[in-house]
């Protein structure tokens, strides 16, 4: 085991250090203003593309010729402004479809989450010896209403006997929360709600299997988004089937053998499709790809490193 040894550093040191390996700094005061509130080991992970490679993926401590400060800040803020437009447009398909998930699962009954015969029964079967996936969803759930200091929460505990309808109990629902349940819906509930949002199959019927995979991969870009972590250049730990994508005209490109699915692009690709489906238009795709376009040449990187293949700009949802 190797024992760290690196000594702390004050920002005007982290600056000289920086200076040292090539890294130009035309500003020193500014650098260190900037390194004081966005960190140094943060803005690393932005750096790292400028170092220069060694053999294979590594690469040393030198930066290659003519990088800027102000080029790797750059690319910090591009991230920043990119996972901004994907946290408002995750919040609009969340809500879409935690008001599509009420209003089918509620056609069972008001009450139809609180049933596990309303369920999928690889959800709600236990094994005997651990909660089933279902009980551990709904004990999270039943958390979060009794802490929840919501009006329409309270308006239900002290009018009625507490249980919240299950179109109410949506409003409550994480995305994380929203994904679990749709994953326990039954097949034909999954299904019916795919079709309506055009994620189908090669018969053209709605297919549940799909978007309970998106939904999967939304939840986990929304939560790096949220925590503020790095989505530039970074390998997503859930990506999309391309088996899924096939059937989906708009999105039959991202099949390509040319789409790495563990870059964002083709995460940025479903959540414009979804946003058509919902009635959001085609303006924040724009904003996107005025967003990429403009600025990641300006850092002096590659669309690529984003996943963006040849020809991106001519298909959906780029193109009007």
């Amino acid at each position: 085991m190797t024992v760290y040894t690196k000594p702390h550093l004050s920002f005007a040191d982290q600056v000289g250090l920086l200076k040292s390996r090539g890294l130009i700094i035309d500003n020193e005061a500014e650098a260190e203003r900037l390194l004081s509130v966005i960190g140094y080991y943060r803005l690393s992970g932005y750096w790292y593309s400028y170092r220069r490679p060694l053999d294979g993926a590594l690469r040393d401590d030198h930066f290659l010729e003519g990088t800027t400060f102000g080029q790797v800040v750059r690319l910090y803020d591009v991230d920043r402004r990119l996972k901004l437009q994907l946290l408002d447009a995750l919040e609009r398909i969340e809500i879409g479809i935690r008001v599509m998930i009420g209003f089918t699962l509620g056609r069972h009954g008001a009450y139809a989450h609180l049933d596990a015969a309303n369920l999928d029964g690889r959800f709600t079967r236990s094994d005997g010896r651990h909660p089933s996936t279902y009980d551990r969803w709904l004990r999270k759930v039943l958390t979060a209403q009794t802490r929840s200091s919501e009006d329409f929460v309270l308006h239900f505990q002290h009018k009625y006997d507490g249980r919240l309808p299950v179109w109410v109990m949506t409003e409550i629902l994480d995305f994380g929360a929203m994904s679990h349940l749709f994953q326990g819906l039954q097949f034909t509930d999954r299904n019916e709600i795919a079709a309506r949002l055009g994620v189908l199959d090669r018969r053209g019927d709605g297919n549940g299997a799909a978007l309970a995979n998106w939904l999967r991969v939304l939840n986990y870009v929304r939560n790096v988004s949220a925590h503020h972590s790095r989505l530039w250049n970074r390998n997503l730990a859930d990506q999309l089937a391309p088996s899924h994508l096939r059937p989906i005209p708009d999105l039959h490109h991202l099949t390509d053998h040319q789409v790495s699915h563990f870059r964002i692009y083709s995460t940025l690709c479903v959540v414009g499709f979804l946003l058509s489906r919902l009635g959001h238009g085609s303006n924040w795709a724009k904003e996107i790809r005025d967003l990429i376009t403009s600025e990641i040449p300006a850092c002096r990187r590659r669309l690529r490193e984003l996943g963006f293949p040849a020809g991106w700009a001519a298909e959906k949802p780029w193109v009007g």
